[in-house]
């Protein structure tokens, strides 16, 4: 058999060559729209597979991903070699023509050409740290990571019942960073997985600003603005998934934007909306696979595209055939890449939202209750949402020390919000609105883009939660702009100098934002650097990813460093309900350790049994309710031996989980 390594390759270059063949297929007529499909579909298609053969088939492991991935290789290669059959050479020559246009016209725009290097910079630091560190966002060790890693120990999707974000909430990002976990066993290379849907957000603005009949340079303008922005760079060596949310979503915008041209051109117009309904799919269905608020989304898409294919329909005079044509390459991806998830949580918690309460459907609380009270940071409790906004607006202003960082940070846009991105995007819209007779679509779909991200927001403050309508915004700020370029000497002049204000708003949000990188060892004077900046400089922080113990010295591993002594395959059992905080470090940075789930004990026998039951050799108590049938028995029971404390990482305003692991000793019976 082939090597780990070698299988991973293998399949990730299937899937890569089945997305490449859909695209071609898609007939793409500009270079970012076959870069948008080529992404949605690979980024899509590993969902896919995660879902029928590691859910539905329940073959989580290497050689069925493989055999899954030559197949969605195979359809794809087939559907690519039909359509060059029937037009010969036209993805050829269309390609050809992207190559040669791709180094054209670059001379007047100096800027963008210095920012695509400043770009490629920093998501080359985030890869490097990425894969050379351990992980430390909070919620990724707390379960973005810990899914597939359940997945991986069981060789199945499943459950994951460590904590009730990694079973409840919808894991299609999680299903890019499993992919190489489920052929390497350990978590190291998980984000580069991730970043492809950097590069998709980056196509989607690039090809929406083209259809709103921006250049080249300034639509690609929009895209490198949008990826120096604070709230987007900091979480590229995460495992957080709010820059792929909102890269599907206006994945979903582009495509509808571009398909009544696309139409046009085709020659086939009843054509071209099947082929752009199965990329809208892809993008939909991947979308609400990410975040559940997607969902709102999915309807204003969904209905966008009812009247864009009634617009092709009624201008071709094409009748109702389109829309049952397209109907199920629309819904099918949808229903199986993302609404999988939803139905495993409903049939797990009779809410297919849970926790949330929503739809009728009872959780815990609604999103206010169970996701946003606990992360408003303490200085915003106390104000009303415009004191909020002010606050969070104006930080970057008021703070040039800290760093941004990838969890809750007021000024996640950075100082080009309000230097271009607010103000500036204001004067497009109305100018888009004075010409909106030329390409009214669009602009549309770009009101509806920034209507349902921060319309339905309940913290517009938080930058990493508004990425989709402020890349909506940009575009119009940057439209703004190129419309002064068309205009006389002094109007060109003034779109120049608004394009070098954003330049620099971004190029200064790079500095501020690696001056510190958000990364520290757990000493008490990198814990105190750490909260008064965000992070390491970023000379320690390199320094870091080549020390050989570097997986011994980054927080919060440091606090785990007491597991290092336990033999590779232990078993370490949890509470359902447990308090621990962050359940990844459990498993070790090579996950050589794995994590069970039992009930609340009733007593130590009930105890003994269950962990005899599921082969657990250790199980680590907390603070949580759940132990307290057993917690003062188990130091003086001779079935159980004091490991270690194990004081965890504490939720944050609560105290730590004050955690104890014991090692339960071999089973009398069996020993004899």
């Amino acid at each position: 058999m082939l090597p780990p390594a070698a299988l991973l390759l293998t399949a990730t270059f299937l899937v890569l060559l089945g997305a490449w063949g859909l695209t071609v297929w898609t007939r793409p007529t500009r270079v970012s729209d076959a870069a948008l499909a080529f992404w949605v579909f690979a980024l899509g298609g590993v969902m896919l597979l995660t879902v029928v053969v590691g859910a539905l088939l329940r073959l989580y492991e290497p050689v069925p991903l493989v055999l899954g991935a030559a197949v969605f290789a195979g359809v794809g290669v087939l559907a690519g070699l039909r359509e060059a059959r029937r037009h010969p050479r036209m993805f050829a020559r269309r390609s050809v023509v992207w190559l040669r246009r791709a180094f054209r016209g670059w001379s007047p725009h100096a800027v963008v050409f210095g920012l695509v290097l400043l770009t490629a910079f920093v998501y080359g630091l985030r890869g490097w740290f990425g894969v050379r560190l351990p992980a430390s966002d909070w919620d990724g060790l707390m379960y973005h990571l810990v899914a597939p890693s359940a997945w991986v120990q069981a060789g199945e999707v499943g459950r994951a019942t460590e904590v009730i974000w990694a079973d409840a909430y919808p894991m299609g990002v999680e299903s890019l960073a499993g992919w190489p976990m489920a052929f390497l066993g350990f978590p190291d290379y998980g984000v580069l997985f991730l970043l492809p849907g950097y590069l998709l957000a980056c196509a989607a603005l690039v090809a929406l600003a083209r259809r709103l009949g921006m250049r080249r340079a300034h639509a690609l303008l929009v895209g490198l603005a949008f990826l120096l922005t604070p709230a987007v760079f900091a979480q590229a060596n995460t495992f957080y998934v709010d820059v792929q949310s909102a890269a599907f979503g206006l994945a979903a915008l582009a495509v509808l934007a571009g398909m009544p041209g696309a139409a046009e051109l085709s020659g086939r117009p009843a054509q071209t909306v099947s082929r752009a309904m199965l990329v809208l799919g892809f993008a939909l269905g991947a979308a609400t696979a990410t975040k559940s608020s997607n969902l709102a989304v999915m309807g204003v898409a969904g209905c966008a595209a009812f009247v864009a294919v009634a617009y092709v329909s009624g201008r071709h005079r094409l009748g109702v055939w389109p829309y049952f044509r397209a109907a199920p390459l629309l819904v099918a991806p949808i229903a199986v890449i993302g609404g999988y998830w939803y139905l495993r949580t409903w049939l797990h918690y009779d809410n297919p939202f849970y926790p949330v309460t929503m739809l009728g459907f009872e959780g815990v609380g609604d999103v206010e209750d169970v996701v946003l009270n606990t992360n408003v940071p303490l200085e915003l409790r106390d104000m009303t949402l415009p004191e909020q906004l002010w606050a969070s607006w104006s930080q970057p202003f008021t703070d040039l020390v800290t760093t941004p960082v990838y969890d809750v940070r007021l000024g996640g846009l950075g100082v080009a919000w309000l230097t271009f991105v607010l103000p500036v995007s204001l004067l497009g819209i109305l100018a888009w609105l004075k010409n909106s007779w030329r390409r009214p679509g669009i602009g549309l779909l770009l009101l509806l883009g920034i209507g349902v991200t921060y319309g339905a927001s309940l913290a517009p403050w938080w930058g990493r939660y508004v990425l989709l309508g402020y890349g909506c915004l940009l575009i119009f700020g940057v439209y703004f702009t190129a419309r002064l370029a068309e205009g006389r000497a002094l109007a060109r002049h003034l779109g120049t100098g608004l394009r070098f204000v954003l330049a620099a708003s971004v190029a200064l949000a790079v500095w501020t934002g690696h001056r510190h990188v958000p990364i520290t060892t757990g000493d008490p004077a990198d814990k105190a650097m750490f909260d008064r900046t965000g992070g390491l400089p970023l000379d320690r922080a390199l320094a870091l990813t080549v020390d050989p113990d570097r997986a011994r010295h980054v927080w919060p591993w440091t606090e785990f460093a007491a597991l290092d002594q336990l033999p590779d395959g232990t078993v370490i059992a949890l509470a359902r309900g447990n308090l621990q905080s962050l359940v990844q470090p459990l498993r070790g940075t090579r996950a050589q350790r794995d994590i069970v789930v039992v009930e609340p004990p009733a007593d130590v026998a009930s105890l003994v049994r269950q962990l005899r039951a599921v082969h657990a050799d250790h199980v680590l108590i907390d603070r949580s309710e759940v132990w307290d049938a057993v917690r003062d028995d188990l130091a003086g029971d001779p079935s159980f031996t004091f490991v270690t404390d194990l004081g965890g990482v504490a939720p944050r305003y609560n105290p730590p989980p004050d955690g104890k692991l014991f090692r339960l000793e071999a089973d009398p019976d069996t020993r004899r």
